[in-house]
């Protein structure tokens, strides 16, 4: 029986996009605020750990500070919605699977739970190579790099912890890239032939993904985010050859060519 479960996105309106997505964005914005609420009685916790690699790399005789009565007060709101963002990451990632579930066949949707789970895994994979080997070494650089004994770094919480934020949010999105391209791939929508021949564009947008997604303008905050995107690119072909769906329809049309019975031949013997 040919498989008829055609999909709902045939039937659907544009308002009915709009209002799905609405629907969608909203159930984020309220698994955030739940989190929000556990997230600010830690926050002081959370505020110290994601200021480790800020003050482990100060100059001697630098520190920390604010510079405005309340913005120790919103510096901690700010740390708490991140915290709750990071969180929320594995419920997000599930209702972008519901709205793109409708325009998918059944056998497409069986992917829902690796998607989740390997975004999940992904996104703190690239916060974690952010916190660990990225920031470290871009706060070494900036802020010892240009200090002297007349010159001495204290930055301002509000601006450092925005910086650092930046940083994490976008190599966690980075990390993203090979999941995505999977998704495509097994959907049919890339394949890696097409992904080789756009390598020129690529470095380009990558360039252009790395400026927007770092929070400064220095070059040395750029690399550090123009190389994994370039580095996943090209992880993203491999994953597009090995998962793609022309790769998985020629290993079926090789083994229904395999299984062919042979026509009738000359008989063995004398």
């Amino acid at each position: 029986m040919e498989e008829e479960d055609t999909s709902e996105e045939n039937r659907m309106s544009f308002l009915d996009h709009l209002t799905e997505l609405r629907k969608r964005l909203l159930w984020c914005v309220v698994a955030i605020f739940v989190l929000f609420i556990p997230a600010y009685a830690y926050s002081s916790v959370v505020f110290d750990f994601l200021m480790r690699p800020i003050i482990e790399n100060l100059p001697e005789g630098s520190s920390l500070i604010f510079t405005m009565p309340a913005e120790g007060f919103m510096t901690y709101l700010k740390v708490s919605f991140f915290a709750a963002l990071f969180g929320s990451v594995p419920f997000i990632l599930y209702q972008v699977w519901k709205f793109v579930a409708p325009g998918l066949y059944k056998h497409e949707k069986l992917i829902v739970i690796p998607f989740i789970s390997f975004g999940t895994i992904f996104f703190l994979f690239g916060g974690a190579f952010c916190y660990y080997i990225a920031a470290p070494k871009a706060f070494q650089f900036l802020l010892n790099e240009y200090s002297s004994e007349y010159v001495k770094a204290f930055p301002s919480i509000k601006e450092a912890l925005s910086f650092f934020m930046g940083l994490l949010l976008g190599f966690g999105l980075i990390f993203e890239f090979p999941l995505v391209v999977f998704v495509l791939a097994r959907l049919g929508l890339v394949t890696s032939g097409w992904l080789r021949r756009q390598w020129k564009y690529a470095i380009l947008i990558s360039a252009v993904a790395a400026a927007a997604l770092t929070p400064t303008t220095d070059a040395v905050s750029m690399m550090f985010m123009f190389v994994p995107i370039v580095v996943f690119y090209g992880l993203g072909i491999l994953v597009a050859w090995l998962f793609g769906k022309e790769r998985r329809q020629k290993a079926a049309e090789d083994i229904e060519d395999t299984d062919e019975p042979e026509g009738p031949g000359p008989k063995d013997g004398f």
